[in-house]
């Protein structure tokens, strides 16, 4: 006879309407999972994950800015980054 258990952990999901998150729930995101970390190496992938999310983030909320107002050409230079 086998007997197994599993337990599924906590799944947390943040949406927004029209827009990218805002710095301050990407922080607060990163603070959440970092205080779970237990090694250096687990510290540092989880931080460059959430600084390249935030930087994604202000790079598509500049190019929608930036297409809203009809600069299509640089919007999509910045969007290539």
């Amino acid at each position: 006879m086998f007997d197994a258990t599993t337990e599924i952990g906590q799944v947390f999901v943040q949406t927004t309407d029209h827009r990218g998150h805002t710095v301050e729930e990407i922080a607060e995101r990163a603070a959440n999972r970092i205080l779970r970390v237990d090694s250096k190496e687990a510290l540092h992938h989880w931080l460059v994950k959430y600084l390249r999310e935030a930087q994604e983030a202000e790079r598509q909320m500049i190019d929608k800015k930036l297409t809203q107002q009809g600069y299509l050409e640089i919007a999509q230079l910045i969007g290539d980054l």
